[in-house]
C-alpha cells in the first residue's frame, strides 16, 4: 500500500556571508556578477536606463537590462572579496557619476 506523507522538517544550515551573497546572485539570475572573465560595461540603453553590455565583434550588445542592480551587487562584491579584478572599474564607487 502506498501512502502520501507530508512532513515539515526544520534543518539548521550554517552559511557564511560569501556563500549567502553567491546564493543571492544566483536567485536573482545574476550569478554573472562575480564573473571575472567577461568585460561587462554599463551603458545607457535607448530609454536612458543603465544596462549591462558585453563586447562582441567590436560592438557592445545588451546582456541584461538591470544595470543599476549589477552595479550595486558588484560594489558589494568588491567589499566582500577585495581582490576581484573589476574592483577598479569606472562604475565601482562612482554610483552618482553620470554614465
Amino acid at each position: 500500500m502506498l501512502v502520501d506523507v507530508n512532513a515539515k522538517a526544520v534543518m539548521k544550515v550554517e552559511i557564511d556571508a560569501e556563500e549567502a551573497f553567491r546564493t543571492l546572485c544566483k536567485s536573482l539570475a545574476m550569478d554573472f556578477v562575480l564573473d571575472e572573465d567577461t568585460d561587462y560595461q554599463i551603458r545607457k540603453d535607448e530609454y536612458g536606463k543603465n544596462g549591462v553590455y558585453v563586447p562582441q565583434n567590436g560592438l557592445y550588445y545588451k546582456f541584461d537590462s538591470r544595470g543599476d542592480l549589477f552595479v550595486a551587487l558588484r560594489n558589494v562584491a568588491v567589499n566582500m572579496f577585495p581582490n576581484l579584478y573589476f574592483r577598479n572599474e569606472e562604475y565601482i564607487w562612482n554610483d552618482n557619476k553620470e554614465r
